[in-house]
């Protein structure tokens, strides 16, 4: 049998869940990561729905209507517990605002007391947000965010966004309108957004805009909640029945699995006449839907108080759905920001310690070039800028030696293929009888360039002498291609060499030194290594002029070989003959030679040992303080975006730490288990329907068992209440049946009543709030997705301007409660939020 204590021990075990869960939301806000899309709910409809009245009868507080508040932005609205009363405002800055202007915006706020109304707070935000006679601030991307604590409060949190409107207006332009509408679809499109569609009962609802954009955003209405305002109205214009099939779901167009709630708006105040209390709007929504046509209704889809209901458990469902994702994108989340901290250094006032930090630099630097030059790849300790796996892409230039080794290759094969001349090659098509192409060739190359180039020289010698010089000019005309090769090799090594420094300052540099480390150091050391490089170029190729006979033992070898097989054949060779087979062989031996002086003395000597050399500590030293400044101070925007990133990195870590230990617990697990998949959970596609079955768990104690404990009491105790008899309550559209009045009602989840005749369930612990957490849903299962290819490791390449997230607010607020949240980008690009937002 559940005992009483069981049931405030359950009930306060559940109240801590969701608000640990609301926690982790703030947090995720406060952080301000754009990559962490949070589940939410947005309230919309159109500018005379009455989604103000609906937001005063969740929050107990009237919002002043002519203030503007609710009309020219989005408005957070946070709902918490506390033993005692509290309000506060504040504001989250557009985060693509100036620096300075995000400061502006996060100074404002404050508590609510005698001395500071809420009204009067309300129209300083607006001021701030949305001045008037500012253009292009009409619904502005600022937040303005209202905290309200108590103890009878729900764990909730809405997004109220600007009105829509059909015709421009004195306050609203066709431009307005655009922007509202642009704003709307920005929250609206998020698969991972409840829709809480407002409807006024003043006018026929198939004019409604929110509808249609519900039907676009939502067509399955898995996601999107109804809520019918002013249903006292719907009689005048004759569409009572008309309102009331809708309510019921029997309109299949606006068929919304999640269900329709109708709420009833207070009447019109006079001037300086209080607004009603909570418990004065309770009676009166009781009287008018216990009468007329409205008395059809099940009391669970009416009134302010079931829709407070519905919207908090529908919320905590929603997070708790995903916080085994939530979790995932936090690490992630936090390993960017930890990353982006490193690229950015530590702070260094004088040119003392930015030379110290520069020589840290050029020392770590250094760890990395040595085995990129002596190609083992080797990672230093708490490094890892080579790669151990293969790259898809080709060679990572990190892997300096293996570049310059396919270079030379390259440039090897290019000499032997390219760097003749004239090519000698035989051909398979030739007619028969028909000497070898590469005779012909090798025939019209003697008679047209050989001959006449011995006739040309001839000296005092005597006839059929020899020429000794013929084979060395005949050389250099035949090789004439090699030295323009040669150049390509070198600039190709250049480049490889600037492709390196490049991978190696983005990984260990900060952010801020790596374009004046480039122009102030590397560029004028490698302009300095290329000029050294080009001069002992030039000098290999001036050595091909120099005539020097073959110092090698293959030359004869070969030259023999040649006469013995013409000699065999009988062919007769002239003068010409032997002197263009001596240029041939010689030739051959003088490419290798080349090749092996370009890449020993050019390649080597001074582009990869100028690598080694290059990140010399001792070079830091001759530095002059202007140079040291130039590379290693700091601007006003680093340093606000160190600052920036030092508060959003903690705010990561507490996020980090409150998901951890939510998604260990069993409640949560239970969604974990049956949740969505990451595949889905990153899908605008993923309707997220809230209303499946839920997940089967048969061990005693289980999360499943435990939600539906607590359903079936809360459902079985309100009927009890209500009509005084165990009967069943009749579901509503999204509402589980409650058991019948003839079924057996277990012993764990019988109802325990208190002296006073007052139903005692999970339900109405603590003041009769709302503090129950039951599951109605099953989701999809998951599904795979493929893998991504591997990443490049190491590589910290963040945006140009490094503030792609929002500058994070400052905790040192002197109001404990004005805790400055801050949002991530709704709805632009695949991840998790949570909040409920209006329209």
């Amino acid at each position: 049998m559940v005992t009483r204590l069981e049931l405030a021990v359950d009930a306060r075990e559940l109240a801590s869940e969701q608000s640990a869960l609301l926690d982790l939301i703030d947090t995720l806000q406060f952080a301000q990561l754009d990559n962490v899309k949070l589940p939410q709910i947005v309230v919309v409809g159109d500018q005379s729905a009455g989604k103000s009245s609906v937001l005063e009868a969740l929050t107990g507080t009237p919002f002043p209507r002519d203030a503007g508040a609710c009309t020219r932005f989005a408005t957070e609205i946070r709902l918490r517990r506390a033993a005692n009363p509290s309000m506060a405002v504040s504001i989250i800055p557009d985060k693509n605002l100036s620096f300075a202007e995000q400061e502006g915006l996060r100074q404002f706020g404050g508590s609510v007391s005698p001395s500071m109304p809420f009204e009067h707070l309300m129209r300083s935000a607006v001021d701030l947000i949305a001045p008037k006679n500012i253009p292009g601030r009409f619904a502005a991307r600022d937040i303005l965010v209202v905290e309200k604590r108590g103890p009878d409060m729900p764990l909730l949190t809405l997004v109220d966004l600007p009105g829509l409107v059909r015709n421009a207006n004195n306050d609203q332009s066709l431009e307005d309108i655009r922007t509202i509408e642009a704003l709307s679809d920005r929250y609206m499109k998020s698969s991972r957004t409840i829709i809480l569609a407002v409807v006024g009962g003043n006018s026929d609802y198939v004019q409604a805009p929110i509808l249609t954009k519900a039907r676009h955003f939502d067509p399955q209405g898995s996601r999107t909640i109804g809520v019918l305002t002013k249903p006292d109205l719907t009689e005048s214009i004759g569409l009572e029945d008309k309102f009331i099939d809708l309510v019921k779901n029997k309109d299949k167009r606006n068929d919304f699995k999640l269900g329709w709630y109708v709420l009833l708006n207070p009447g019109p105040r006079e001037p300086g006449q209080p607004w009603p209390t909570a418990e004065e709007r309770r009676r009166a929504e009781a009287d008018f839907f216990s009468r007329g046509k409205w008395s059809s209704l099940p009391s669970s889809v009416c009134g302010a108080r079931a829709l407070m209901q519905k919207l908090s458990v529908q919320l905590q469902q929603h997070i708790g759905k995903h916080v085994h994702v939530l979790r995932k994108q936090i690490q992630a989340a936090l390993d960017d920001c930890e990353a982006e901290l490193k690229s950015l250094g530590d702070a260094k006032d004088t040119p003392e310690e930015m030379r110290t930090e520069l020589v840290d630099l050029f020392s770590a630097s250094k760890e990395l070039v040595i085995p990129a030059v002596y190609g083992f790849y080797k990672n230093p300790p708490k490094k890892n800028f080579f790669r151990v796996t293969a790259d898809p892409r080709g060679t990572p230039a990190q892997n300096l030696r293996a570049r310059a080794t396919e270079e030379n290759d390259r440039f090897s094969a290019r000499i032997r293929s390219q760097g003749r001349k004239l090519s000698f090659a035989a051909s398979a098509a030739r007619a028969p009888g028909d000497p070898p192409v590469e005779d012909r060739a090798k025939r019209e190359f003697v008679s047209q360039e050989v001959e006449m180039l011995l006739r040309q020289i001839r000296g005092s010698e005597f006839p059929m002498d020899p020429k000794p010089r013929a084979v060395y000019m005949l050389f250099q005309s035949y090789s004439e291609n090699w030295p323009k090769l040669a150049q390509e090799h070198k600039d190709n090594l250049g480049v490889v060499c600037n492709q390196f420094l490049g991978e190696l300052i983005d990984y260990a540099w900060p952010k801020r030194m790596r374009e004046p480390l480039r122009r102030h150091f590397l560029e004028p050391h490698m302009k300095a290594l290329m000029t050294k490089a080009q001069h002992e170029l030039d000098l290999i190729t001036q050595d091909m002029t120099l005539e020097v006979q073959p110092y090698d033992p293959e030359y004869e070898e070969r030259l023999r070989a040649w006469h013995a097989k013409v000699s065999a054949e009988g062919v007769v060779v002239s003068e010409a003959d032997e002197v263009l087979e001596k240029m041939l062989i010689f030739y051959d031996l003088a490419a290798k030679t080349f090749v092996r002086n370009v890449i020993t003395q050019v390649v080597e000597r001074h582009l990869l040992q100028g690598m080694y050399s290059l990140f010399n500590s001792v070079e830091v030293i001759g530095l002059s303080n202007d140079v040291v400044e130039a590379i290693a101070a700091e601007n006003k925007e680093t340093r606000d975006r160190r600052q920036t990133l030092k508060v959003q990195k903690a705010a990561i870590e507490e996020a980090k730490e409150i998901c951890a230990s939510l998604a260990m617990r069993k409640e949560l697990r239970a969604y974990a288990e049956v949740g969505v998949s990451d595949a889905e959970d990153t899908s605008d596609e993923d309707s997220l329907d809230e209303n499946r079955p839920p997940p089967k768990r048969t061990s005693k104690g289980s999360a499943s068992s435990r939600f539906s404990r607590h359903h079936q009491q809360q459902q079985y105790a309100s009927e009890v209440q209500r009509s005084g008899t165990a009967t069943a309550a009749p579901a509503g559209p999204g509402i589980p049946q409650a058991p019948p009045a003839s079924q057996h009602i277990p012993t764990p989840t019988t109802p325990v009543y208190r002296p006073s005749g007052q139903v005692h369930t999970p339900h109405n612990v603590d003041n009769n709030t709302v503090d129950e957490w039951y599951t109605t849903s099953s989701p999809r299962p998951p599904q795979q997705a493929p893998p991504p290819p591997p990443p490049r490791p190491g590589k910290v390449r963040p945006d140009d301007d490094g503030y792609a997230a929002q500058a994070p607010r400052s905790h040192g607020y002197s109001n404990a409660h004005h805790n400055p949240y801050v949002p991530s980008e709704v709805g632009e690009s695949d991840g998790l939020r949570l909040q409920a937002r209006r329209v």
